[in-house]
């Protein structure tokens, strides 16, 4: 019978299929290390409120990962959610027709929507976040990789040209006692050139740039928290945030969290009826998107 992969044959095959001297580094194990971290936090915006007897993991996958699920009722589980295939739409190109899959039943499902099945979405289009998860996973692991390469090459102190080895240890020797808060350090002559000591060409921890790249790897959490609906700080502003930038800023942060709640409870009022009750959900946002905390300047 054909069904999709469970979740952990799934991860194996991902884990198989991974190349991680790809430039873009989508397909590589930091990458699933961030979009393992993405999807908790993502799950942490919205409370399903799915009933008791259902897998919260296989749910959330279905709704976030796949986007969509169908409640359908099968004979050993009674009304239960399930992948399913499109048979065919309605009018407005909607699923109509469409059959349930799972390894546990004796045979495929068949229903029509909104006579004895529903399906539950969470976007307009039937696809879930998977795409968006990726890409902001795929920038964390970009930013963590440049900020390993770059405490790696900044962990020089300094460095200086030398003519034999003779002459490195004896700068060695010059910089160890140096280090050591010594106020006098005679040398031997053949250091200095025209008079003057042997210029450093670098000085490795002038390269260091730790601290824009921690800054860079919260502007890509940030920018995702606004995307699916966490409130957070604006921490490129130093000034206080007048009220209306407030507004702003809380209307961005919740506009597709509430799309996405709006097209669930939706779905769960479909579902209600068309079990007559027996399963009856409510979706809620675990966030409150008024101004919590901080000043604000009114204008």
């Amino acid at each position: 019978m054909s069904r999709p992969y469970d979740m952990v044959s799934q991860q194996y095959i991902d884990t198989l299929n991974m190349q991680p001297s790809d430039v873009h580094g989508v397909r590589n194990i930091a990458t699933d290390h961030n979009r393992r971290y993405l999807y908790q936090v993502l799950y942490s915006v919205f409370d399903l409120g799915i009933p008791k007897q259902w897998r919260k993991g296989y749910v959330r996958f279905w709704t976030f990962t796949a986007g969509a699920y169908a409640v359908m009722y099968t004979n050993e589980f009674g009304w239960v959610p399930m992948p399913f295939a499109i048979e065919n739409t309605d009018y407005f190109f909607f699923p109509h027709q469409i059959t349930g899959f799972n390894a546990h039943l004796k045979r495929e499902v068949t229903g029509i929507v909104g006579i004895n099945c529903e399906i539950v979405h969470i976007l307009d289009d039937l696809f879930g976040l998977d795409q968006t998860i990726t890409e902001y996973a795929a920038r964390l692991s970009n930013v963590d990789k440049a900020f390993d390469v770059n405490l790696m090459n900044s962990s020089f102190a300094l460095t200086m040209p030398v003519e034999n080895d003779k002459q490195a240890q004896e700068i060695k020797r010059v910089y160890s006692k140096a280090t050591m808060g010594f106020p006098f350090i005679p040398v031997i002559k053949n250091l200095f050139k025209n008079g003057r000591p042997m210029p450093l060409i670098e000085n490795a921890k002038n390269n260091f740039a730790g601290n824009e790249i921690h800054q860079a790897r919260r502007a890509v959490v940030n920018d995702f928290l606004t995307e699916i609906g966490v409130r957070n700080a604006n921490y490129e502003k130093k000034e206080r945030l007048n009220s209306m930038e407030v507004s702003e800023n809380n209307d961005q942060t919740s506009a597709q969290a509430r799309v996405i709640l709006d097209n669930l409870n939706d779905c769960y009022d479909r579902v209600r009826e068309v079990t007559n009750g027996e399963i009856d959900m409510v979706a809620k946002l675990n966030y409150n998107y008024e101004f919590i905390g901080g000043d604000t300047d009114e204008e």
